[in-house]
This record gives C-alpha cells, sequence and structure tokens, in this order.
C-alpha cells in the first residue's frame, strides 16, 4: 500500500520551502534544506562547514545523525494522518565514511512501515556522485 501524504505536513513544508515560514532554528544550526518529497520519501540536501568539526578536526557525528534524523523524521510526519504527532523514540546510524567538509550531501530516506503508533523510515547520506557517508533508521511513536 503506498502512503497518502499527510496535507498537515505539505503544508508546512511548503510554507517553509517557499519563505512564508521561517526554517526551523535546528534546520539553521545543522543545515538543511528540503529538496523535494513524494508519499514515504524525502530528499534534502546539507553541507557541513567549519561549525560541524569536533576536537579532532573532522565532522562530528552528531552532524550526519541530526541531518539524517531530521529527514527520516519527515518521512513519517508525511505518512501519518493530519491530526496526528509523532517523536522519534530510537535513531540508529551508521557513519562508513568520515564527511566531507564543503561538500554537497543529498538525505535520502524511505518510509519502512506505519501503523496506528509506530513510523518506521530508513535512509542514507551521500554525495551527489552516489557515495554514501552514513544510513540510518529511525522508529517514531505516533499518538493519535
Amino acid at each position: 500500500m503506498t502512503p497518502q501524504l499527510n496535507p498537515r505536513a505539505v503544508d508546512k513544508l511548503e510554507r517553509i520551502r517557499d519563505g512564508r515560514e521561517p526554517y526551523p532554528p535546528m534546520w539553521e544550526t545543522v543545515p538543511v534544506s528540503l529538496l523535494d518529497y513524494e508519499p514515504g520519501c524525502i530528499r534534502m540536501t546539507t553541507r557541513a562547514d567549519a561549525r560541524h568539526v569536533n576536537a579532532l578536526g573532522t565532522v562530528h557525528g552528531g552532524f550526519a545523525a541530526t541531518v539524517l534524523d531530521t529527514a527520516l523524521g519527515l518521512t513519517v510526519f508525511i505518512s501519518i494522518d493530519g491530526e496526528a504527532r509523532h517523536t522519534t523514540v530510537d535513531l540508529a546510524v551508521k557513519i562508513v565514511r568520515p564527511i566531507p567538509l564543503e561538500t554537497d550531501l543529498v538525505a535520502e530516506t524511505r518510509l519502512v512501515h506505519v501503523s496506528r503508533s509506530v513510523g518506521v523510515s530508513q535512509g542514507v547520506l551521500r554525495d551527489t556522485a552516489g557515495v554514501v557517508y552514513a544510513h540510518g533508521t529511525t522508529t517514531c511513536h505516533i499518538k493519535r
């Protein structure tokens, strides 16, 4: 069964994308921008910069985790009915190579499962050439 788009989620994302509503502050701290969406799928862009470097001089793992958490959660949000709310209860991220600085990356996620009380999505973070840097899954509690 193909998931339906949540009209409330679509309205929210469109308002952010076209500037009628400000970006959520976290989207500025760890910069993400909505590329596109369709039922059960989200695509967002990001780019790590000097603000995201850890004490070792590499991009902090929390950068990839935050980007994926954002996209994975939105995948569930666009897939639940308009009155429902969701929250992440489990997030698993595997970083398979160091996240590069100043490189355009795309987070692409898809819905795995949605029921009355649980939503699960999975996704990858890759560069424009298709090289995968991280992948992850989320489980969200859905409250109706």
